[in-house]
């Protein structure tokens, strides 16, 4: 039994060891291996990832713009929806959480108006935390 063990011990090392690779057809020889940076793969990975951050920026501005313009002309829906466009692309501003937290209170859904209100404090949004007090008092005199 400790001869078996010993044996295939042995054979699994010597087989993880040499970097041996088994295909059809094989001559015992090691299939080939490209480097990243060898073949222009790694720049162009970067490329693509700083195309798409450029689009995902001008996504954001984009929807910052119409959920703004929402803002101003009370369509609160819309605001919700372009707010929501805009945050998927991973920029954060505390003043959509306000937009979003100020038109979910206006459609009555304060728990929603009061956690987004919460976010836009955590970004630096103060009109975000005299919303988020008044909010609360409101809730008190209740």
């Amino acid at each position: 039994m400790n001869k078996v063990v010993i044996t295939i011990v042995l054979i699994c090392s010597i087989a993880v060891s040499s970097k041996a690779q088994i295909y059809a057809g094989d001559s015992w020889a090691p299939l080939p291996t490209r480097d990243l940076y060898d073949t222009g793969v790694m720049s162009m990975h970067l490329r693509a990832l700083a195309e798409t951050a450029s689009i995902r920026r001008e996504n954001y501005f984009r929807y910052s713009d119409m959920a703004v313009e929402a803002y101003r002309t009370h369509n609160w829906n819309n605001v919700i929806y372009y707010v929501n466009q805009a945050l998927s692309t991973y920029y954060y501003s505390g003043g959509l959480y306000y937009m979003r937290g100020y038109a979910y209170e206006q459609l009555g859904n304060r728990r929603a108006a009061k956690k987004d209100y919460k976010m836009g404090v955590k970004y630096d949004c103060p009109e975000a935390g005299q919303a988020l007090a008044l909010l609360k008092a409101r809730k008190r005199r209740k």
